[in-house]
């Protein structure tokens, strides 16, 4: 197979998702071995993260919200969910961003079992356009840190 440059290769026509599939080919021994890499991977490794709105006053994270930048847009409270591992399977590192990007205060709190660890207790936005990020660490449990309330 001849060698093929990057710029010849025909663009995918949407973004990476998490769940697409990238053949490449490594060589060991003077013969290639096909792999996969998931799209997951890559942004985890490349650090990439895209923009979701989410206007609703009610929200349980889901997968796919991992690795994105999540706009809460609603005049009136935002009630966020952080479900168990056992009704959503987020690998652990998995980051997700977010903003209050309306006037409605955004609250965080861990489904039965879950605890979601703050400094202070601040689980909570403080004003529109405050932003912060939840990390996952373990199993059922997350970091979150921020421009936070009590």
């Amino acid at each position: 197979m001849a060698d093929i440059k990057i710029s010849a290769l025909t663009a995918k026509s949407a973004n990476l998702a998490t769940t697409d599939r990238l053949a490449i080919a490594e060589v060991s021994g003077g013969s290639f071995t096909s792999k996969h890499v998931t799209g997951e991977e890559i942004i985890t490794a490349a650090n990439l993260v895209t923009p979701r709105a989410v206007s609703t006053t009610s929200h349980t994270l889901a997968l796919a919200d991992a690795h994105k930048f999540i706009q809460f847009d609603n005049g009136s409270a935002i009630a966020v969910t952080v479900p168990t591992n056992a009704s959503v399977a987020f690998s652990t590192g998995t980051q997700i961003l977010f903003s209050q990007h309306g006037a409605g205060q955004v609250t965080f709190a861990g489904a039965g079992g879950v605890t979601v660890r703050a400094a202070g207790g601040k689980l909570k936005t403080t004003a529109q356009y405050s932003m912060g990020s939840l990390i996952k660490i373990a199993t059922d449990e997350w970091y979150i840190t921020g421009d936070l309330t009590t």
